[in-house]
Parts: C-alpha cells; sequence; structure tokens
C-alpha cells in the first residue's frame, strides 16, 4: 500500500498549495472581464497582458527568495529605478558604453545594494521592514540627481530586451521569467541552500542551533534580490524606451501581493514559485481586466490595496490556524 501513496505524493502536495484555489479564481475572472468586454479573450489582449507582467514577475523571483528566509525587502522598486536610469544615462552618446558592460555594472550595483540592504540587517541587527524601507528612500533619491537628463533608448539590442516576441505570440519576457522560476524552483527543492532557507524562515533560532549559517545565508538572499532588481530595471527601459527617476515606484507593493497571494508566507518558512507565477497571471489580468472595463485609476488603486490587505491577513489567519494545531 505504501507504493500507490508515493505514487500520488506529487498531486497531494500540489493540493496542499495555493495554486487550485487561484486557478479557479483565475477562471472566474476571465469569464468576468470576459462579459464586461468581448475583446477581453483576444489573443493581442493576452500578449499583452503576459509581456506587462515581465518587472514584476522579476521581482517576484528575487523577494520570495528573501521571505522564504523570513526576510522583507521593500527597496526593490528603488532598486530596479536606480539601475534602469543609471544604465539608460550610461547608453547616451556621450558616454557609449558597450552594452555587455551596462549589463555587468547593472547587475553589480544590483548586488551592491542587496549586499549592503543584508549586511545592514544581518551585521547592525536592524529590522527588515525599516532597514529597506530606509534605503528605498535614499535610494529613490539618488534616482532623481539624473531628473532632467530623460535619456532614451536607442540601443537595439536593449530595445528588444524587453518587447520580441517568439513566432508574433509568446513574449521574450515570459519565457525569462519561466526559467527564471524553474531554476529558482529546482534550487529550493534540490540543494542545501534552498532547504536552509525553509529552516531559517521556519525557525531562525533552532536553524542557528542546527549549525546553518544563517546571517550569512540572509545576506546571500539579499544579494539575490538585487540581483533580479538589476534585471527588472533594464527590462523597464527596455520597455518604456527611456529612464526616468519614478520608474519602478510602488512596484514593491504590487509584487509583496503578488507573492502573499501565491503562497509565500509574510513570515518565512513557507512558500513555492508555481504558486508566485499563478499569482502573478492573476494580478496582472485583474489590471488589464480594469483598464478594459474603464475602471478610474484611482479605484485601481483603491482594489489594488484592498487586495494586499486581504492577502496578508489571509496568510495571518492561516499562520493562527496552523498555530492552533500544534
Amino acid at each position: 500500500m505504501a507504493k500507490p501513496e508515493k505514487k500520488y505524493l506529487g498531486f497531494k502536495n500540489f493540493l496542499r498549495t495555493p495554486a487550485p484555489t487561484l486557478i479557479g479564481i483565475y477562471i472566474l475572472m476571465i469569464i468576468i472581464f470576459t462579459v464586461a468586454n468581448e475583446n477581453f479573450l483576444s489573443i493581442q489582449n493576452f500578449r499583452g497582458i503576459f509581456n506587462n507582467f515581465a518587472v514584476f514577475g522579476v521581482l517576484a523571483s528575487g523577494i520570495t527568495v528573501v521571505m522564504i528566509a523570513g526576510g522583507f525587502d521593500l527597496s526593490i522598486g528603488s532598486i530596479a529605478g536606480l539601475v534602469g536610469i543609471f544604465s539608460a544615462v550610461l547608453m547616451m552618446d556621450r558616454f557609449g558604453v558597450p552594452t555587455p558592460l551596462i549589463f555587468v555594472i547593472a547587475i553589480a550595483i544590483g548586488c551592491t545594494l542587496g549586499l549592503i540592504n543584508g549586511l545592514i540587517i544581518t551585521k547592525i541587527g536592524i529590522n527588515p521592514i525599516i532597514t529597506t524601507l530606509g534605503t528605498l528612500a535614499i535610494i529613490r533619491g539618488v534616482c532623481y540627481f539624473w531628473a532632467n537628463l530623460n535619456p532614451r533608448i536607442y540601443n537595439v539590442f536593449i530595445q528588444n530586451l524587453g518587447r520580441k516576441f517568439v513566432l508574433n505570440a509568446v513574449p521574450y519576457t515570459t519565457i525569462y521569467i519561466t526559467v527564471f522560476f524553474i531554476i529558482l524552483s529546482l534550487i529550493l527543492k534540490f540543494t542545501r541552500f534552498g532547504r536552509d532557507l525553509y529552516t531559517i524562515g521556519g525557525n531562525e533560532t533552532l536553524a542557528r542551533l542546527a549549525g546553518i549559517r544563517v546571517d550569512r545565508i540572509k545576506t546571500i538572499t539579499y544579494i539575490i534580490s538585487g540581483f533580479f532588481c538589476a534585471i527588472a530595471g533594464l527590462l523597464l527601459i527596455s520597455q518604456l524606451g527611456s529612464g526616468r527617476p519614478e520608474y519602478g515606484t510602488g512596484a514593491e507593493l504590487e509584487v509583496l501581493t503578488i507573492v502573499v497571494l501565491g503562497g509565500v508566507a509574510v513570515g518565512g518558512g513557507k512558500g513555492n514559485f508555481l504558486g508566485v507565477f499563478i499569482a502573478l497571471i492573476i494580478i496582472q489580468t485583474i489590471s488589464n481586466g480594469m483598464v478594459m472595463m474603464d475602471v478610474p485609476i484611482f479605484l485601481r488603486q483603491v482594489v489594488k490595496g484592498a487586495l494586499l490587505v486581504l492577502v496578508i491577513s489571509i496568510d495571518a489567519l492561516r499562520n493562527r490556524r496552523n498555530l492552533q494545531l500544534y
């Protein structure tokens, strides 16, 4: 009898994740938006949905790793914005920096800022929310140093980075995110580093007693977050065609909604990229549907804010229920 149980173990694990519920919600949303606007189900519209979630998906890659380990990062939007505008400035004719070097510099900036966040949190001991809220403000202020330049993107490679489609149907950006999520999922499931992340997020004290180098691993998670912020910053300027200091503003709230809705626990120790990917599609579909229904901008913000409060409340209730079971 043990073998049949083992055979269906993967499906049972899938049922325990938020994914089935999220899939049901998504199907319901498609029905509602299709009734409201017959153009919603068009191929062109879905191309737009999948292409537009690029930046949020890449940012979600990094913050998911951070949050599984019990961390938090509110500076992701600012880091992406800084990388974006600085990279755009480097592409101006007066500088003419080669494209490969721009990628190296962008990733170096993202990883360095992530390292700074990690060191402040682990070595000085400041709360992650306070730390990254502070660096959010500092980095955003630095972005405005180039506010008057408004550099345009004429680099063909960078332009194509976030705009091209495979067979005129599947956005390159969807492929990027899928690859990122698969690689990170494999790391979380099959490596010691991944197992340590869940252990740290579940109980940091026990993780230290077990000999896990908690501070080092948590710092690495912020570096990973910084890396994905850099990629997101390059995608931002690719899709928008210029560099502006306000790019990425508010992205952290939308990404947080996606990640928590996808089943990543705010307190750490729980989460997977399948749920995050489905939640990413759902949030972008909601945004797209509200635009097609001509919902006022202020009301869209109300809906997104209410959704964030709702998913965090659900997460808190779920954690309380689990504690009561023990």
